[in-house]
C-alpha cells in the first residue's frame, strides 16, 4: 500500500503517463508546488487535491488514501472542505463539494 500522499500522487502521474510539468499544466498549479506534493515537502489544499484528481481520473479518497464505504462520498467532501475552510469562499466551498459527489 502505498503510504504517503506523494507516493500516491507519483503513482497515478506514472498510470496516467503524466510528467509534473504536463500535470501543472493540466491544473493551473505551478511544477514546484507538484514536486513539493510528490516530495512530500507540503500538504496540498483541499482544492489542489480536487485539481489533481480530475486531471489524473481519480477519486480524491484515492489520492488521500482513503478507503471508501458505501455512502461516504458526502462524507468525505466535508471532510476536505473543512480541513480548508478558513481559506475558501462559500463559492468554493459548494464547488468543491459538487466535484466530489458528483
Amino acid at each position: 500500500m502505498l503510504e504517503g500522499f506523494g507516493e500516491r500522487l507519483e503513482y497515478y502521474m506514472t498510470l496516467r503517463g503524466f510528467s509534473q510539468k504536463e500535470l501543472a499544466i493540466k491544473t493551473g498549479l505551478t511544477e514546484a508546488a507538484i514536486s513539493r506534493y510528490v516530495s512530500n515537502a507540503r500538504e496540498p489544499k483541499a482544492i489542489a487535491i480536487v485539481r489533481i484528481a480530475q486531471a489524473l481520473k481519480v477519486s480524491t479518497d484515492d489520492l488521500l488514501g482513503i478507503e471508501a464505504q458505501e455512502g461516504d462520498d458526502f462524507d468525505g467532501a466535508l471532510r476536505l472542505v473543512a480541513r480548508n475552510a478558513e481559506s475558501m469562499t462559500p463559492d468554493q466551498k459548494k464547488a468543491l463539494i459538487g466535484a466530489l459527489i458528483n
